[in-house]
């Protein structure tokens, strides 16, 4: 398939089947920022040391790059409502648990099993979108829409309870939003989805096959899904830059975490405001060189960031407004609610309707994979030389990396076809 997706008018869906979707996006989606500001503060309080607080926020993504591929077919063949359901409920338990056991091999332990159940849940409402949606970008980027609503309410919800009442208040925020999560995924309609005729479920199926490895990691071999694992590869530096060090980074600056949360939160409205343009802007920009170009902007604007200082602005009843690191992180949102939508869609349409959970899940694991390398370099880097190199260092790496996808775009005949 021509990784140039054309523009077509959509199959209508009630909405009565959309709007659970979305609203799970709203939860599951944004569930990966708030541990964001949230876990790399909750680290630096029980552990301290840079690199444990690599380790510690590296361990959030052990099981996601192991099992995503395995959950991915386990909704291709049972249902992705089903899946994220179960998932959804041992997400909530161990993110409650996070207060109770303020030590490292504990926080690790949870970390892993609270990424996982997370993952799970974002995994099925990309692929709800794949099976029931038919993956077009207009839905991709309503979801995509959703997903950044919530990212405006979230963190900064998250951060204000931590900074108000402590961190016990905090995570128990954090277990709420799952817990919402998973009621909208129960509003979905059971019968919304194909499933492949003969299986039941049974517990043995949820041992992972080696075949359905196999069969995912084929997907590379087509060039739009070789072009969104590439490019998600490089997104993700910038994004474990942001879901690591940046609030540790702000918060030696003396920015308190209810004023990170509203700024992180204020970047996911201004990706929301984008991420409906999708479809308008791939009339007259391709899909794959819109993709590689917000990509790149969103990598440069977090990497950049102990440049800026911790200049701010006292507005009366509005508190500080850091008006350099908030406009890039502004900046960095707006490149990444076009990006998003783009990856998801080019994925999809590339595949069956049966293979969406597994495209989803490779597309995840890549980028959990990523997440988890990203803090332990950048730990490293700052243990040894310092967390202001961690910054520079990693952006850099990411934006060699794209530029270097850029030209085998360039010269791929799967990506030069007349439009």
């Amino acid at each position: 398939m021509s990784a140039s997706l054309q523009p077509s008018p959509p199959e209508q869906f009630p909405w009565r089947l959309q709007l659970p979707i979305y609203a799970s996006g709203f939860f599951n989606g944004n569930v990966y920022f708030l541990t964001g500001i949230l876990m790399p503060l909750w680290a630096a309080i029980v552990v301290k040391e840079p690199v444990l607080i690599g380790i510690v926020v590296a361990a959030r993504q052990i099981l996601p790059v192991v099992f995503s591929i395995h959950g991915g077919a386990l909704m291709d063949r049972f249902g992705a409502r089903r899946i994220m359901l179960l998932f959804g409920a041992i997400g909530i338990v161990t993110m409650a648990a996070f207060p109770f056991f303020p030590f490292l091999s504990a926080i690790i332990a949870l970390q892993m099993l609270s990424g996982m159940a997370e993952t799970m849940g974002w995994v099925g409402s990309q692929a709800l979108v794949g099976k029931t949606l038919k993956g077009r970008s207009v839905y991709a980027g309503r979801l995509s829409f959703a997903l950044r609503l919530g990212g405006f309410a979230g963190p900064w919800l998250a951060g204000l309870a931590w900074h108000h009442y402590g961190p016990e208040i905090g995570f128990f925020v954090i277990a709420g939003w799952i817990a919402a999560g998973w009621i909208a995924g129960w509003a979905v309609p059971a019968t919304s989805e194909p499933r492949i005729a003969g299986e039941d479920f049974r517990l043995r199926e949820l041992l992972p096959r080696w075949s359905d490895y196999m069969a995912t990691f084929r997907m590379i071999g087509i060039p739009a899904v070789a072009l969104v694992i590439a490019v998600t590869l490089m997104r993700q530096t910038g994004s474990g830059i942001q879901q690591s060090f940046y609030p540790i980074w702000l918060s030696q600056l003396g920015v308190t975490a209810g004023d990170i949360g509203f700024m992180v939160g204020c970047s996911h409205i201004l990706s929301a405001s984008t991420s409906l343009s999708v479809g308008y802007l791939t009339r007259w920009i391709r899909e794959h060189w819109l993709l590689i170009l917000t990509i790149g902007l969103s990598i440069a604007t977090i990497a950049v960031t102990p440049l800026l200082g911790a200049d701010y602005i006292e507005l009366p009843g509005a508190g500080k407004i850091y008006f350099m690191l908030f406009g890039m992180i502004c900046l960095r949102g707006l490149s990444q609610g076009l990006n998003m939508p783009l990856m998801m869609s080019i994925g999809m349409q590339a595949v069956s309707n049966t293979e969406q959970g597994k495209v989803v899940a490779l597309r995840i694991t890549t980028n959990r994979a990523t997440t988890a390398v990203v803090p332990l370099v950048m730990g490293a880097i700052a243990q040894w030389i310092s967390l202001e190199a961690a910054f520079y260092i990693v952006g850099a790496i990411g934006l060699g990396g794209l530029a270097l996808t850029a030209i085998w775009a360039q010269r791929s005949p799967a990506f030069n076809q007349r439009r």
